[in-house]
């Protein structure tokens, strides 16, 4: 028996004893219910002891939990599964039946094309039950059909439905339409015309998904922009499968509004143009113990010129909730910039005037090695020609002159120095004539660097395992994952990647400073990066973050690119750029700013 078997027989058959149930007709039940003399009878007892020590009220919702909780870390990376609360199950459900009829309701054929252990399922046939009054066993074979990639959650997803069934009364054999798929190349002719799907697709983004998945975004037009996250085709392959008329609904990464990534999507939801009402839940947390950002996404499969939004920042899902939506048209929306749709006229100003942020400066992300913890360290004792630093336990001497000093954007705030924290990194490259970096030969760097040598030659094995072992690309085993970032302008201002309050910056002159684990505006001028120190600092721009940037928990917003690059810098003359370098008080360079965004 597997550890999966086992499990299932313990959480069967403890619910089963709580209620007093013995199926004597369905056979997956009576395969996975453990009597008084089989020999798990010890095993489960220990089991019930311990679900009661923890206050297991024994509903199906708590086995449905447990059954999410019990999926291996490794597999809950691969396939992003997460239990979604039964409130939100509700609140989706309810919308995409809305105004249907019970006769009209009972033939509606239901989907979850990434169902997991079948939440959406029990809150679907409870209620069709309540309404239609259909027996469970015709709802699971005419109006439920489910898909997902692991074959224990479509087991698991038979053995909660057919608990709900025993549970109001049906002892049968049941006939279910749950398919172990992916469902990124699954055929659906073999389920035929959908009405309704819901869901929660999977949260993976590219590093982690399996190389199976990793090939068939490619299928899809919505995967086309940056890395895509695999949420993202769940859209096209809900539309495309069903009926004109029908409708989606999803609990989904809100991401999409605006990222790189989403931009294909974006694409797609204007080239299509179907009525759209999305509730952001903006930086509030849906689900415990994970920091997602999430949105209720709703389409209905019929030509609409304008989307529905609306920001829940409260995360407030009760359906009496009813907040005023705002109306944008599609011919008003841009798909290359992001979906602006929390904008307000200010932020919308502050983008029209004079330069966009992202061309009046350049942007540089950090060294990409792929391997931090072997190239990055700091240096803990220093000779006159190496540095010396600890790795796990062990003391390691490099030579100085292939190292460089580095610096961790993101932990720049405020309270943070500089020079407190600088790190090293050892750099096996060389700048040639025209000052690009190039790989060191690795006969050079054996024989005029031996030490640095040996220390990444006994790292060669972690090393080798970058981009999942395939790193036959690479001009050498040594070198980074990545060739961003291996040169620098001379001057750079650091900033944090989020931050809860207005920036204060960091301004290098150090011109062969690298970053890593984050990203900086980089300029061989002086001035334009000091420029861009003081406008960047005032609460002009931090209020424009707060209106348009990505929010997180505890009142932080992000800084990445696409949610700051729009904001406008005004052109100064050159009395005025004086005047500007000349304050020094913030809240004198935040008077002096105003007129220019006012």
């Amino acid at each position: 028996m597997t550890t999966i078997q086992l499990v299932n027989k313990l959480f069967v058959s403890s619910f089963l004893r709580y209620y007093g149930l013995v199926s004597r007709n369905n056979p997956l039940l009576q395969e996975l219910t453990i009597n008084p003399h089989d020999a798990e009878e010890e095993i489960l007892q220990k089991f019930i002891v311990q679900l009661d020590a923890c206050g297991c009220t024994y509903s199906l919702e708590d086995l449905t939990q447990l059954f999410e909780f019990v999926i291996s870390p490794s597999d809950r990376k691969v396939t992003g599964a997460i239990y979604t609360p039964s409130s939100i199950r509700e609140r989706i459900v309810e919308q995409v039946i809305d105004g249907i009829p019970a006769t009209d309701l009972e033939k509606k054929r239901f989907a979850d094309i990434s169902c997991g252990c079948g939440g959406f399922f029990l809150t679907i046939a409870r209620i069709l039950h309540e309404r239609c009054r259909k027996s469970y066993s015709d709802i699971y074979r005419e109006n439920i059909f489910g898909i997902d990639i692991q074959g224990y959650s479509i087991e698991r997803t038979k053995l909660l439905l057919s608990l709900l069934a025993l549970l109001n009364g049906e002892d049968c054999a049941l006939q279910f339409n749950l398919y172990k798929a992916n469902t990124l190349s699954f055929d659906f002719n073999t389920i035929g015309p959908l009405d309704i799907i819901v869901g929660n697709p999977p949260y993976v983004c590219l590093r982690n998904m399996s190389e199976e998945s990793r090939e068939l975004l490619s299928r899809w037009k919505v995967a086309a922009s940056g890395n895509s996250d695999l949420y993202i085709p769940f859209f096209q392959i809900a539309i495309e499968n069903i009926v004109e008329g029908g409708k989606v609904g999803l609990i989904t990464m809100n991401s999409f509004l605006t990222s790189l990534n989403g931009r294909a999507l974006r694409e797609y939801f204007q080239e299509t143009s179907y009525r759209i009402e999305i509730i952001d839940f903006r930086g509030n947390q849906i689900f415990s113990g994970r920091s997602t950002y999430t949105c209720l996404f709703f389409l209905t499969k019929e030509h609409s010129v304008a989307i529905k939004y609306r920001s829940q920042s409260n995360g407030n899902i009760s359906q009496q909730d009813r907040l005023p939506f705002k109306t944008f048209e599609y011919s008003g929306l841009d798909s290359k910039k992001g979906w602006k749709l929390n904008h307000s006229p200010k932020t919308e100003y502050s983008e029209s005037i004079g330069v966009p942020l992202g061309k009046f400066c350049q942007t540089r992300h950090g060294i990409a090695t792929l391997c931090n913890k072997v190239y990055i360290f700091q240096c803990v004792n220093e000779t006159e020609n190496t540095l010396v630093f600890v790795r796990d336990g062990a003391e390691f001497e490099i030579e100085k002159s292939i190292c460089r000093k580095i610096v961790n954007s993101n932990k720049f705030n405020s309270d943070v120095d500089l020079n407190d924290i600088t790190e090293y990194v050892i750099y096996p490259y060389f700048l040639n004539v025209s000052g690009k970096a190039e790989i060191i030969d690795e006969e050079i760097l054996q024989s005029k660097y031996p030490l640095a040598y040996q220390y990444l030659k006994s790292k060669k094995e972690l090393l080798d395992q970058r981009d999942n072992e395939h790193t036959e690309a690479y001009p050498a085993w040594y070198a980074y994952g990545r060739t961003q970032s291996l040169v620098m302008p001379k001057y750079k201002l650091f900033f944090p990647k989020i931050a809860n309050k207005s920036l204060r910056c960091t301004i290098s002159d150090d011109s062969s400073l690298l970053l890593y684990n984050g990203m900086s505006f980089v300029s061989d001028d002086e001035i334009k990066i000091r420029i861009l120190k003081r406008i960047l600092e005032s609460d002009i721009f931090w209020n424009y973050v707060v209106a348009n940037g990505k929010p997180y928990s505890s009142g932080y917003y992000s800084l990445n690119g696409v949610n700051i690059m729009n904001f406008g810098i005004p052109v100064f003359t050159q009395k005025q750029t004086e005047i500007l370098l000349l304050l020094t008080d913030p809240k004198d360079i935040n008077i002096w700013l105003s007129p220019f965004y006012d």
